[in-house]
């Protein structure tokens, strides 16, 4: 491998762009800096060779439906609505999240780093997509959604070579890349030499039913491995065999014709953005293009046609043969999200921020495990006023004392309300089952529960439950001090609380099934 140093390469082009095409371009810049400095907008508009106003005309539209966030005056980042897109695209795609179990077990069997990565035509390169590491003192990972171009690295030059023996079936598009539109690569590596990425010891490649380039490669940082080459080589050939397998099984398993989305978005630019990015991260397995995709994308078939044009010249989705698919970006932008490892307090703090800044009590975040039955508190924001409770967080919250845990288990099985061990935690706690699943009947009716000081001494808690797609998922309370709390104009808290909710269910929700 060579010793020489490679920085990577941007790739800029100066064209004017749709409507459609500029959005995508600037939700790219705001996921290209996950976890980074935020943009400015003088700073964006000159990246992008547009205007100030535009710019700013566009992102506040962005942050409106959640794919922005403002940061302080005039600074953007990446926004939480694209944490819970790129997250249901990782959960339900092979490529992401089903192929995991595969990927770790070659890793574990080889003793070393086992990646795959995907190539971008456009910019003639490739980005890692998913990783996984072995059980050893020396290890190697690369960041995840960064893109590499093809002369860089074990992975870049045979993405390269395998492209030669299949130039025929490419379209000039897969060849040459686009330069009709201004997407840059990375410009966050600086400088990175070859040697700080490791070469494969054995990688394939191979072209999936979806329109995917994709290789499967294993890597070590030191020099010893447990397997001969023979053995390795067919380890990976497997992997990626099995995930190409599985692929296209999941497209005729799961392929959408008539998706049904529940909620109701005005018709806007970036709201069809946002469909267009919630339908092929929800159905990775591929939606087939009708007229009914024309209403969830809600435009007509002229302006339907425009958009996935614009999502596929961007490859942000992938057009064959009438079925719509997520494209390489789309899941670049997954695997860059996914290595931010944002949780739900993270994209919801926007949120009980604004609450505590406008009640001023402390506000938690209860997370519910359906799975589990388990609860926790993932976060506390303190109130501005001057006597505060302070709260635990990522530790179990019983279900049946506080506020915050009976507002989630009225609204669960009954089965887990008879499996709970009443355990007294303070003199107020409820013990009894039967008044335990009376008051659980009422807060269910009435929509929100109280709780005076059965899980702290002396606290009375306010909680209201949210919902992710008609499920429970959690509750936000407010802890406040008894002697306080016949100052407060409870009804109004409540209210507020109930926005927030609503605010944090819109945010979490894909609001579709599958037809």
């Amino acid at each position: 491998m060579s010793q020489s140093n490679r920085s990577i390469p941007t790739s800029l082009a100066v064209a004017p762009a749709s409507s459609h095409t500029r959005l995508i371009q600037i939700v790219d810049a705001l996921v290209r800096r996950t976890g980074g400095e935020p943009w400015g907008v003088r700073e964006l508009a000159a990246e992008l060779s547009e205007s100030r106003s535009t710019v700013n005309r566009i992102l506040v539209s962005l942050v409106e439906i959640g794919l922005a966030s403002e940061l302080g005056v005039g600074k953007y980042s990446v926004g939480p609505r694209i944490d819970v897109l790129t997250k249901a695209l990782s959960d339900s795609s092979v490529l992401l999240g089903r192929n995991g179990e595969l990927l770790s077990e070659l890793a574990d069997a080889s003793k070393c780093t086992a990646l795959v990565s995907v190539y971008c035509p456009q910019s003639r390169g490739y980005f890692i997509a998913a990783c996984s590491e072995a059980n050893a003192t020396l290890t190697f990972r690369p960041q995840l959604g960064v893109v590499y171009p093809l002369t860089f690295g074990d992975i870049g030059r045979q993405f390269a070579k395998y492209l030669e023996t299949i130039a025929s079936r490419l379209s000039p598009r897969d060849e040459k890349g686009d330069v009709d539109y201004i997407f840059r690569t990375n410009d966050a590596l600086g400088q990175l030499s070859e040697p700080e990425f490791p070469s494969a010891l054995s990688i394939r490649v191979g072209s999936a039913t979806n329109g995917l380039i994709v290789s499967v490669s294993l890597h070590s940082a030191g020099n010893a491995y447990s397997k001969m080459q023979q053995q390795l080589d067919a380890d990976v050939l497997r992997v990626i065999g099995q995930i190409m397998a599985d692929i296209e099984s999941k497209s005729l398993q799961n392929l959408q014709a008539h998706p049904c989305i529940s909620t109701k978005d005005s018709k806007s630019t970036v709201n069809r953005l946002e469909r267009l990015l919630l339908l092929s991260c929800a159905f990775p397995d591929g939606i087939i293009t009708s007229s009914h995709l024309n209403d969830h994308l809600l435009c007509n078939a002229a302006t339907a046609k425009r958009l996935i044009q614009s999502g596929v010249e961007a490859e942000l989705v992938s057009l064959f043969g009438g079925t719509l698919f997520p494209g390489p970006r789309l899941y670049q932008w997954a695997a860059k999200m996914n290595s931010a490892h944002r949780n739900l307090a993270d994209i919801t703090k926007k949120i009980l921020s604004s609450l505590v800044q406008e009640t001023g009590e402390t506000i938690a975040l209860l997370s519910f495990d359906g799975v589990t039955g388990k609860a926790e508190f993932l976060d506390v924001i303190q109130g501005w006023r001057p006597i505060q409770y302070k709260l635990q967080i990522n530790v179990n919250v019983p279900l049946y004392a506080g506020a915050a845990g009976k507002a989630v288990l009225a609204h669960c099985d009954p089965h887990l309300v008879d499996s709970l061990d009443l355990v007294k935690i303070t003199d107020a706690t409820i013990t009894c089952r039967k008044a335990l699943k009376e008051d659980l009947l009422t807060i269910k009716k009435r929509g929100w529960a109280t709780g005076e000081g059965e899980r702290v001494l002396g606290a009375f808690g306010l909680a209201v439950p949210f919902f992710v797609d008609g499920k429970i998922r959690g509750s936000i309370s407010a802890t406040i001090p008894q002697y306080r709390k016949n100052e407060r104009d409870l009804p109004t808290l409540i209210n507020l609380m109930r926005e927030s909710t609503g605010r944090i269910e819109r945010l979490l929700s894909l609001g579709l099934k599958a037809q």
